[in-house]
């Protein structure tokens, strides 16, 4: 199985004294900068999902595993149905299911307590492409919802989820808490806040 391959010479690291660093420093991140930028675009990452018919403990575990707190929900055959976020789990809609249908955790599946999608909000991926940060910002605070879904037809005109931007990551991004802009009464608060607030680093 090997006979095709060879072990490479090693080098001792005796006389190397530096490391290299980019020689451009990273442009600051603002509300001026593209919404393209915030955007976890499905062209380039894969999502993650889970089916809907497994219990509500696997999908917070595979979050926990993948380091995401929402889940995109398919069918067995892959079609997109809606999505269940580690709030939904944590919250009590998974203990009002249980009391009404007088079933066991174990028994309560991502079905039964997802957001179905027509309930979700979503922006084309035009809009983003033609958006700032600070536009996403305001949308999300107006919705007061921590995602925002991203749609774009194929060639062939067929509607999919092109993407999805995420309150937390825009907040880490310009090293401001999304509960700050939230309690922010303008734009121009935020604006300060990110500018001259970088003490309330996440």
């Amino acid at each position: 199985m090997f006979e095709e391959f060879y072990p490479l010479r090693l080098q001792d690291n005796c006389d190397i004294q530096h490391l290299l660093t980019p020689e451009h420093k990273q442009k600051t991140f603002s509300v001026n900068n593209p919404a393209i930028e915030v955007i976890t675009d499905f062209s380039q990452v894969m999502p993650v999902m889970v089916t809907e018919g497994v219990s509500v403990d696997h999908a917070l575990e595979r979050m926990k595993s993948e380091h995401v707190r929402m889940l995109f929900v398919t069918t067995p055959a892959g079609k997109f149905v809606g999505v269940i976020s580690a709030q939904d789990i944590a919250g009590h809609k998974v203990v009002v299911y249980m009391q009404n249908h007088g079933v066991t955790r174990d028994e309560v599946l991502v079905s039964h307590i997802m957001l179905h999608k027509e309930y979700l909000r979503s922006l084309t991926f035009d809009q983003i492409s033609h958006s700032r940060v600070g536009d996403i910002m305001l949308t999300l605070k107006n919705i007061g919802d921590q995602h925002l879904l991203v749609v774009d037809e194929s060639e062939l005109g067929v509607k999919r989820i092109r993407g999805i931007i995420s309150a937390s990551d825009v907040s880490r991004k310009l090293k401001v808490g999304f509960d700050v802009m939230a309690e922010a009464k303008s734009f121009a608060e935020i604006e300060k806040i990110i500018t001259q607030g970088r003490d309330l680093i996440i």
